[in-house]
């Protein structure tokens, strides 16, 4: 009779895990989000989701990183360092920058036969209980279009950094915008899954350099 109760609870838990389970996976159904890429080993899940108007799917990235909120806002401000982890970005230069917010110039490599891209963003940083949230939004006439470089418009993007526990961060990144030029959409979101991925890879790389580690001491220090 012991067994046969162990046995009964036993099957309750799996029956309560496969529920939960399945209200996420409807979760992510009922407001359009399908999950498409997964690195298991460093916990990166990728999203992605049609685009109201456009042929280009939206992205949604999430992985959990090393460090507090002041080391990952140290790297996703640091322009100079963007090309090292931002997927095909080649060049990354401050325009201009006042207090919160910032003009940021970048160019992308694509494979051949598509020419560069660039874009302008206007980048605002918000400080929330939590941690960061980094907003950017095309603004294409702060900068000259460039020879033989394709101008991406209505380019957007969101980073959240929240706090998971004393040593980790919880990091998200919302994506959207389109190409430009002749890309068929059928390429670009067949790819799209793979450079948040390589991003979330790399961001997680820049997380252990001492650089940033002492970025963070400093803010910490302050407080």
């Amino acid at each position: 009779m012991a067994s046969l109760r162990t046995l009964n609870k036993s099957m309750c838990c799996r029956l309560m895990v496969m529920a939960a389970a399945l209200l996420l996976a409807f979760g992510a159904q009922a407001d359009g989000w399908a999950l498409k890429k997964t690195d298991k080993e460093r916990d990166i899940r990728v999203y992605q989701r049609a685009h109201s108007g456009s042929q280009f799917d939206d992205i949604y990235a999430v992985t959990v990183l090393e460090g507090g909120p002041a080391r990952i806002e140290a790297i996703l401000t640091d322009a100079s360092a963007m090309p090292e982890w931002l997927a095909r970005v080649t060049q990354a230069k401050v325009i201009s920058r006042k207090k919160d917010a910032a003009i940021i110039y970048l160019r992308y490599v694509l494979p051949y036969p598509f020419r560069p891209r660039d874009a302008v963003l206007l980048s605002r940083r918000t400080k929330t209980s939590e941690g960061i949230v980094i907003e950017a939004e095309a603004v294409a006439e702060k900068y000259p279009l460039q020879k033989d470089v394709v101008r991406m418009l209505g380019a957007k993007s969101r980073w959240k950094v929240s706090t998971v526990d004393a040593h980790r961060v919880k990091v998200e990144l919302w994506g959207s915008g389109e190409p430009g030029g002749l890309i068929p959409a059928m390429l670009y979101n067949y790819n799209v899954a793979d450079d948040a991925v390589q991003t979330l890879k790399q961001l997680r790389r820049m997380a252990l350099r001492e650089k940033y580690v002492k970025a963070e001491s400093k803010v910490e220090q302050s407080n």
